[in-house]
């Protein structure tokens, strides 16, 4: 059977390959898995270094992953993870384009993860993507075999290879569906992890005067936009080599691959000035539009006064041409104002999520625009003529709202469209004991985006057995106003799921949905609109009266509120907060996943913690990486494999190992019943050895592969306990799973014989 990404020989020109005309552009197209599987440096050095139109296809928008930085995941992951992708094409110059995959954790290999996308649907995307930009190059991160790793990195290689050689057939991709035939010109793999096999270097480390950095450094700057992956990259200067392996060629390029002197090696890419580094600070970068809007928010259907400027910041005269045609000349060192209403026509959000997933793909069709330009499609624009030039030049920018904060200084953020009144609760899941007592808070956020005053009211639907303390409330919104209505729910819930929901009226209309912002600073700003409603899981879950737990916040973490809502006193510790902390009045102490590794102050006072379990108390830590065989990171030793193990199937059988212990016995009795229903996987990085003072609990595996004894480790430490926790409890209990409640509650308090 020949290599997924193996050279199917030849290097004459096919029939239908597209030779580049004459001036045209080169065009590259990287194609991989997740968000941050691009090649920023090879990005970089392409789309600044050589005028080449470049463009990564990235198959998901990362949800699955974790987050460094947020408590978003899933969805919200996605918008956040595209946002840091747009980030990064900022500065690299790049284009993006996204499949329609939606990333639904690790898998292990390509038959696990075509089990969640169908392979006809995603290389159907991938082709139409191929189509509509029309690159002369493909490239792609991995390999299409299983020393990829990840399920996904193998399919998208694997969907590089067919989309390069199928992007041309109209038999199989009709035109009428999937744009005109496209034929590339070569294929390319990245070798840099195996630099060993490449047939072609590339220094990227070249310096570009005009831009003050090296392409490296560049890629650096794009590299680091990936934050809630925890991918920040260190400018390194000098000699940086980038690797490939070119895998197919349809051009009369050296037949023996390694005697090839650059990746455009038998194309004719119009002479050395084809392919020249970019340069700035020409006469058309001097002249620039400003469009500022007179407020944060514009309600659906109503207008926003947008004040448009333009300054002509060069050495000759310009004339600009307003959407309304006038005409007007501007002079060196002078600007033209005037003001024009921007109508908000449709909501300002994911536009991949206004129709729910079809199983694992977006039920969005796949945009052959890239989303770089879709993002640019609601931006201000102009019309600009300046002499020694034919034609007129098109200037965007976006419309923002521009205030001064005292400590950001100048601050400006995108104009949104959202509906007249966003109505939103905090989560969309929770969780609370089944036939206990029920009281708490539930929190309306109300956010206007008119313009003046007007009078809300709020008040809840509720389901049988809860009672609330107001039937409604009324509050006043003033302009683009946010305020917070807070209710008092009590009574009880039988076991089963139940929803509450939020209704708000205002001038005669009601609302039943809002957007959460997802806002950092290395980000434009996004949001996520949810139904106004939270669907409460009613469990049985046994746990003490007056159970205390300090808990340390690990990465995207949601675990702690649904402590809280299963009738857990919890406090959050800080990592140096630890050696000023009373930790002996906590019954339990928890550490969130990867905590470990994102704070090197938790790693340096975890002395504070070990000590507090051989005085007697009880410490449960979630899962983390290699930096847990650390010395002084666990009272005895774990081993991870270089490929730490998972159990990615979230229906694998589990083989309970002690069926004495009081973990899974004392106060909840654990059965096959408590790992029905879970979400994404079973156990995230299990060690594959371990010191034998660990008792071992659960048993997994998934299909194929032999069992991994490490879900649940036990140790007596001291006076006290030490308990580890591979089992993606952490995933469990924000989805309102009942048995990872149950098991994660026995893990806190039971009794230890």
């Amino acid at each position: 059977m020949p290599h997924p990404l193996s050279s199917q020989g030849g290097s004459v020109i096919a029939r239908s390959a597209q030779i580049p005309a004459p001036g045209e552009r080169i065009r590259v197209l990287w194609i991989a898995a997740h968000p941050d599987d691009e090649d920023t440096q090879l990005i970089a050095w392409l789309a600044r270094g050589r005028n080449v139109e470049t463009a990564y296809l990235s198959l998901t928008r990362g949800d699955g992953g974790q987050n460094l930085i947020g408590n978003e995941l899933g969805e919200e992951l996605g918008v956040l993870r595209t946002a840091e992708l747009l980030a990064a094409r900022r500065v690299d110059g790049g284009h993006q384009y996204f499949a329609r995959a939606y990333d639904f954790g690790y898998s292990k290999n390509a038959e696990e993860a075509y089990r969640h996308w169908p392979k006809d649907s995603l290389l159907r995307d991938v082709v139409k993507i191929v189509r509509a930009f029309r690159p002369h190059i493909i490239g792609t991160t991995f390999s299409g075999t299983p020393r990829d790793g990840h399920g996904q990195h193998q399919i998208s290689a694997i969907l590089t290879r067919e989309a390069y050689d199928l992007a041309g057939d109209i038999g199989r991709f009709p035109a009428a569906e999937f744009g005109q035939p496209w034929t590339p010109l070569k294929l390319y793999r990245l070798a840099r992890f195996s630099p060993e096999a490449a047939t072609l270097s590339i220094n990227v480390g070249e310096y570009n005067s005009a831009l003050g950095k090296s392409y490296a450094e560049i890629a650096a700057e794009s590299r680091s936009q990936h934050k809630s992956q925890g991918f920040g990259t260190l400018r390194r200067r000098g000699v940086v080599l980038d690797y490939l392996t070119r895998v197919d060629s349809r051009v009369p390029a050296p037949a023996d691959a390694k005697q090839e002197k650059s990746m455009f090696d038998g194309i004719d890419v119009g002479g050395p000035a084809g392919l020249t580094p970019v340069v700035v600070g020409d006469t058309m970068s001097a002249v620039v539009l400003d469009a500022v809007a007179d407020r944060r928010a514009v309600a659906l259907g109503d207008s926003a006064l947008v004040t448009m400027t333009v300054l002509n910041r060069g050495a000759v005269a310009a004339t600009v041409i307003a959407a309304h045609g006038t005409r007007r000349v501007i002079q060196p060192d002078s600007s033209v104002q005037w003001k024009q209403w921007e109508t908000g026509r449709e909501l300002t959000q994911p536009w991949w999520l206004v129709r729910p997933r079809n199983g694992d793909l977006y039920g969005t069709a796949v945009s052959v625009i890239a989303e770089d330009e879709l993002e640019k499609r609601r931006w201000a624009r102009v019309s600009v003529e300046v002499p020694g030039r034919s034609g007129a030049l098109e200037i965007r920018a976006p419309i923002v709202y521009q205030y001064v904060d005292l400590v950001q200084g100048d601050v400006q953020q995108p104009l949104i469209v959202a509906p007249a009144i966003s109505v939103a609760l905090e989560h969309a899941t929770e969780m609370a004991p089944a036939g206990r007592a029920f009281s708490r808070p539930l929190r309306v956020t109300l956010r206007s985006a008119l313009r003046d005053s007007v009078p809300v009211t709020v008040k809840l639907r509720v389901p049988a057995g809860l009672t609330v303390d107001a039937a409604e409330r009324a509050i006043t919104l003033g302009p683009g106003a946010t305020r917070v209505v807070t209710f008092r729910l009590r009574g009880s819930l039988a076991r089963g799921v139940h929803e509450i929901a939020a209704i708000a009226s205002a001038r005669g209309t009601d609302f039943r949905s809002g957007y959460i912002p997802i806002e950092y600073a290395h980000i434009t700003p996004q949001r996520i609109y949810r139904a106004s409603s939270v669907r409460v899981h009613a469990v049985d879950v046994a746990l003490p009266a007056n159970m205390s737990v300090g808990y340390v916040p690990g990465v995207g973490d949601n675990v702690a509120p649904v402590l809280e809502q299963l009738g857990v006193s919890v406090t959050m510790i800080q990592p140096d907060d630890l050696p000023i902390t009373d930790l002996a009045r906590f019954r339990a102490i928890v550490v969130g996943p990867r905590a470990y590794q994102s704070s090197q102050t938790l790693a340096d006072n975890n002395e504070y913690l070990l000590e507090y379990v051989r005085n007697g108390g009880r410490m449960v830590v979630q899962y983390g990486q290699a930096e847990m065989m650390r010395p002084g990171m666990m009272p005895y030793a774990i081993k991870l494999a270089a490929r730490a193990e998972r159990v990615t199937d979230e229906t694998a059988p589990v083989t309970v190992l002690d069926a004495a212990s009081p973990f899974l016995n004392r106060p909840n009795r654990i059965t096959a019943a408590d790992f029905e229903g879970w979400v994404q996987e079973r156990a995230s990085y299990m060690p594959t050895t371990f010191d034998e003072r660990y008792k071992p609990l659960l048993a997994m595996n998934d299909p194929g592969e032999q069992a991994n004894r490490a879900a649940i480790l036990t140790a007596s430490y001291g006076k006290g306990t030490y308990i580890y926790v591979p089992l993606a409890l952490f995933r469990q209990l924000p989805a309102g799973v009942a048995g990872g409640a149950r098991i994660f509650a026995n893990l806190l308090s039971s009794a230890v014989r």
